[in-house]
């Protein structure tokens, strides 16, 4: 197995964005300040059309499943994925406490959500729900610990001059 993995991590090596990307189905980084802004307002004007699997060329059923891995295969594999998601300025809102296996799960899931990919700043896959009860990170959710009452939120606020 540990062959495969080899495989897969040069694989992985393989999908990193370039300095200057040659293929069509990447959008071009943006030149100037206007470019900026003209990818801003198309990122929030359009739903993402393609996956991240559309972009990088990896997909889902190159990675085993986690119980096929052991711990230090997974985080051979994690490191390298969130290093590729980084050369794409993508990123995965992943609590650093969640077990490595589902850590694995997660950020191999990234492959089948739509993304837009930008040239200046970063785009985050975040899973977590905003509601502790629902979180699939469970137990390792940041919610439940910025949870506030009505009453606090009226106590911290600044008072009018």
């Amino acid at each position: 197995m540990q062959a495969y993995i080899d495989q897969l991590l040069e694989d992985i090596r393989n999908a990193q964005r370039e300095e200057s990307p040659a293929e069509e189905n990447i959008p071009s980084r943006a030149k100037s300040f206007e470019d900026d802004f003209e990818e801003i307002e198309r990122w929030m004007e359009h739903e993402p059309s393609q996956t991240f699997s559309y972009y990088c060329g990896l997909e889902k059923v190159q990675f085993p499943p986690a119980e096929r891995l052991t711990i230090k295969q997974m985080r051979q594999i994690n490191k390298a994925f969130e290093y590729l998601l980084f050369t794409w300025n993508l990123g995965a809102d992943i609590p650093k406490k969640i077990p490595v296996a589902r850590r694995y799960t997660f950020l191999v899931s990234v492959l089948d959500e739509k993304t837009d990919i930008v040239s200046s700043g970063q785009m985050i896959f975040d899973f977590c729900t905003c509601d502790p009860g629902s979180c699939p990170f469970e137990e390792h959710c940041a919610c439940k610990d910025f949870e506030f009452d009505k009453h606090d939120k009226k106590k911290d606020s600044p008072t009018p001059l």
